[in-house]
């Protein structure tokens, strides 16, 4: 019963081509050398918006409707 479960479980994992596309992608991404991995990874690109205010886009983006941002302001 054990490996029946288990066998559905594998079939189920790798038989969607979105969850394999991510493995492998997960594996190939932390392949890169580490000295330019930050760079290749895209990461300083990210830094700016690790913070809400990081970047005034992100004001915009996450703005209440009817002005309700007042009330509940970002932590």
């Amino acid at each position: 019963m054990l490996g029946r479960n288990f066998n559905d479980i594998i079939n189920t994992t790798f038989s969607s081509p979105a969850t394999v596309a991510l493995i492998v992608a997960v594996f190939l991404d932390n392949t890169l050398e580490y000295k330019d991995a930050a760079r290749d990874r895209g990461i300083p690109w990210w830094l700016k918006f690790r913070t809400f205010k990081g970047d005034s886009r992100n004001e915009e983006f996450y703005t209440l409707p009817f002005n309700l941002n007042r009330f509940f302001p970002p932590s």
